[in-house]
């Protein structure tokens, strides 16, 4: 099973309704996928414990911090335009 890392910068709301809308996607395509709920500060040691496929910043991370790890931009959860396609490309990393 892949993992993916959602964050935002408290790790509370914004993660938690793209993880929300993530969810209901993956179940509809019988994926199924660890997810990681942390705060922007804490995505380097996530993916240095949890190995993860996928990074799904609600806001604005370095790239330094995914230490080469695929990145979807998950803003489209929080401003609501064009979130299909957004959830597409999540589950074109994990199948």
């Amino acid at each position: 099973m892949k993992t993916i890392i959602v964050c935002c910068g408290s790790s509370m709301i914004t993660s938690s309704v793209a993880i929300a809308k993530i969810q209901e996607r993956l179940e509809k395509e019988g994926i199924q996928a660890n997810i990681v709920q942390c705060k922007f500060a804490e995505v380097a040691s996530n993916v240095d414990q949890y190995h993860p496929a996928l990074i799904i910043p609600t806001g604005a991370l370095s790239e330094e911090q995914t230490k080469g790890v695929p990145i979807v931009k998950g803003t489209s959860f929080v401003t609501g335009i064009n979130e299909e396609a957004t959830l597409d490309k999540i589950v074109s990393y994990l199948k």
